[in-house]
């Protein structure tokens, strides 16, 4: 509570240092730093460095959303199951064509047999040979509702799927099959790899063990090598002696619905768990986590020059881990390419490339050894609050000869670019300011170009900086509490009994304690304001304070005040109306000379601490009790209440002759019955709407005059 005259003191004073104004800046060299651009020919290592990635091209187009199987033809193109109602396609001579549609729901295994394919609907319980001509014919009934993968054993199929029991592994030729094993405890088995010596390595759906089977030929054994801790395996790799598992939560739902989702956004929701994991067991099945990722779910895993790929949803991006430990040592992973779809599905090898397939959109795409002589990264869109300056990027980058980098820019007002951005600008230099005009939303782009084989340039880093707009703070509003409510941020000061409090003003101190933040008490001549007021840069703010007379000069009360409310004691200032002029400024977060104002003036609020006088004062005896009149009145404020006490104990509320608080003055006419009255004297009290307060008495019979 804040008192104009300094030999009173003051009840609540605060202060802070002033805040240091640091103008924004984004910088881009870790690998979570890109996680969110959009790359395309630019492969992003652990270590946040850019490079040339290896060349990727689109070589066709499938009219269904989702591919899910895809094996080799044997020719160089590739058989593909895509859709949820059994379609076939068959890609060669870089065209894509319908194959055959069989009976059924979603194809997701197929294996080729000879120059046939083997394919297995879910739900039918069934195998069909598709001949290279489409030709459907019924190849083998399967104790397995669901079939995830398939292996060619000779002559012979290996299936790895579902059945009304849990995980099956069953074993078919034509016109017959059996099964080789199950365990109920599991709800499938979802990967199937060859161990290179009769056997099969095994991932399942349910607690995501990773098995392995001996096979027909060596006693039917299966063991549990590890659990993963993930839902379900959905890829197996086997090389160099050694076992890869892609470990995975939550897909399994959505293939058995045919929908996987639309590309979407990549950083995770928060408190969003592991999503999935690169598990990789050693020739000791000693177990090592080498990726995982909380945005990806894996979909498909191979081994290809030296490294493992991992193909991810929901964007489609590939990840590379070295096979080596030694390269692993050196850069344990790299984002390698972003297909631009939603997920990458599958991988097939085509000569010494590798096929990727991809899914929303069903794309295929072949990835080259060769490296890609230009690629480009888009940076997450940056935001200013609300709307910046936008300054100098500094680029650090290796451009060996016949390599190079380009830095471009762009502005606009949505938060995702669409066509009201800006153009991109002409190159930049590092350290070169973009002439784009003050905008929200910004984002830049990298071009890396290589003219000589092999020769890549490397980026190490972006700094981007701006300058957010300042704008002033804005008002919504400010409360005026009733009079006597005292706000403090500390202790309180010595508080008059609660009884004495308006009853208003009661509702408002929660037990005279904490309400908030702030602490509420009551003292007579305090007036109370709380203050809405936001600052759309989301500065702190300070408030210079004034009160306003009708006539006269203003009054000085605060020049730099920190909190949202304010107490000041009135007992300084003569009765009358008056207003509050409040200036709130951003200064403490703001350099000198770019900080601004916003000033708001209250409703007039009426300053009252003279009581009201009470005159004509009388206590008449009657046959029925004492009639008592008398006449009250105010300099400034409208009467409030009346009440008056004939036993010395209690007080009863009276009205005025009018029935109507709502003058200055008021006249009394009231009928005391003989019942109420223990004593030779009538006390009264009258109070007005700043809660002044103004008692009298007089012995029955006798006449007082004021």
């Amino acid at each position: 509570m804040k008192n104009l005259t300094p030999a009173l003191g003051t009840i609540l004073l605060a202060s802070a240092g002033i805040v240091s104004a640091q103008q924004p800046s984004a910088t881009f060299a870790s690998f979570n730093d890109w996680l969110t651009s959009d790359a395309k020919g630019v492969r992003i290592g652990a270590d946040g460095k850019l490079r040339l990635a290896p060349g990727l091209r689109r070589v066709g187009t499938l009219p269904e959303g989702v591919v899910w199987a895809a094996v080799p033809d044997g020719s160089g193109g590739a058989y593909l199951s895509a859709g949820n109602e059994g379609k076939l396609f068959h890609y060669t001579a870089g065209q894509v064509k319908p194959l055959a549609q069989v009976k059924g729901g979603i194809v997701f295994a197929m294996a080729r047999l000879g120059q046939d394919l083997i394919v297995a609907p879910s739900g039918e319980n069934k195998l069909f040979r598709v001949t290279p001509g489409g030709e459907v014919k019924p190849f083998a009934d399967i104790d397995a509702r669901l079939v995830w993968a398939m292996a060619v054993d000779g002559t012979e199929l290996v299936l790895a799927g579902g059945g009304e029991k849990g995980a099956a592994l069953v074993l078919a030729r034509e016109g017959h099959s059996r099964k080789l094993a199950e365990l109920p405890e599991e709800t499938a088995f979802t990967a199937l790899a060859s161990d290179g010596k009769g056997g099969y390595y095994l991932g399942s759906h349910g607690r995501g063990l990773v098995l392995h089977y001996t096979g027909v030929r060596t006693g039917d054994r299966m063991e549990t090598l590890m659990a993963t801790g993930f839902e379900e395996v959905r890829a197996l790799v086997v090389e160099g002696g050694e076992v890869f598992a892609g470990a995975t939560n939550g897909l399994s739902s959505k293939f058995a619905s045919g929908s996987l989702e639309r590309r979407e956004g990549y950083l995770a929701e928060p408190g969003t768990t592991t999503k999935s994991a690169v598990i990789r067991l050693d020739k000791d099945r000693v177990p090592q986590t080498l990726w995982q990722s909380a945005q990806n779910q894996i979909f498909a895993l191979t081994a290809w020059n030296g490294q493992l790929l991992v193909g991810t949803g929901n964007r489609s991006r590939l990840f590379a881990l070295p096979l080596s430990e030694k390269a692993r040592g050196e850069s344990p992973f790299s984002a390698l390419q972003d297909l631009g779809a939603a997920q990458a599905t599958a991988f097939l090898r085509v000569g010494s490339d590798l096929m990727v397939v991809a899914s929303n959109p069903a794309e295929l795409h072949l990835l080259n050894e060769s490296q890609a002589t230009d690629g480009t990264i888009e940076s997450r869109v940056l935001k200013a609050s609300p709307l910046a300056d936008w300054g100098r990027a500094y680029v650090e980058a290796e451009t060996p000869q016949g390599t190079g980098v380009e830095f471009q820019f762009r502005t606009g007002s949505t938060e995702t670019p669409d066509g009201t951005w800006s153009p991109w600008t002409p190159p930049l230099l590092s350290g070169e300011r973009p002439h784009v005009a003050p905008a929200r939303f910004a984002q830049f782009r990298l071009k890396l170009a290589s003219t000589r084989g092999g020769a890549t340039p490397s980026v190490e880093g972006v700094r981007v900086h701006w300058a957010n707009r300042n704008l002033a703070p804005l008002w919504e509003s400010v409360d005026i509490m009733p009079p006597g409510l005292v706000v403090t941020r500390t202790a309180p000061p010595d508080d008059i009994g609660i009884e004495r409090v308006p009853l208003e003003t009661q509702k408002l101190i929660p037990a005279l304690a904490y309400a908030g933040s702030e602490k509420r008490s009551f003292r007579r001549g305090a007036q109370a304001f709380f203050f809405h007021v936001a600052d759309p840069n989301g500065d702190q703010l300070e408030f210079g304070l004034r009160l306003l007379p009708e006539s006269g000069a203003p009054i000085e009360l605060e020049k730099a005040w920190k909190e949202r409310f304010f107490t000041f004691d009135t007992l300084a200032v003569p009765d009358g109306k008056y207003r509050l002029e409040i200036t709130a400024s951003d200064a403490p977060s703001q350099p000198l000379n770019t900080a601004l104002t916003s000033t708001l003036r209250t409703a007039p609020f009426l300053i009252d601490h003279t009581p009201p006088v009470i005159t004509e004062l009388t206590a008449t005896p009657e046959v029925d009790g004492v009639r008592v009149r008398f006449t009250a009145r105010d300099q400034t404020s409208v009467l409030k209440e009346a009440a008056l006490s004939a036993d010395g104990d209690a007080w009863v509320q009276v009205a005025p002759d009018t029935r109507i608080f709502d003058t200055k003055e008021a006249t009394f006419n009231v009928l005391v019955p003989r019942a109420r009255i223990k004593g030779s004297r009538v006390l009264v009290k009258v109070t007005d709407l700043s809660n002044n307060e103004q008692t009298a008495t007089v012995a029955i019979g006798e006449v007082k005059k004021k």
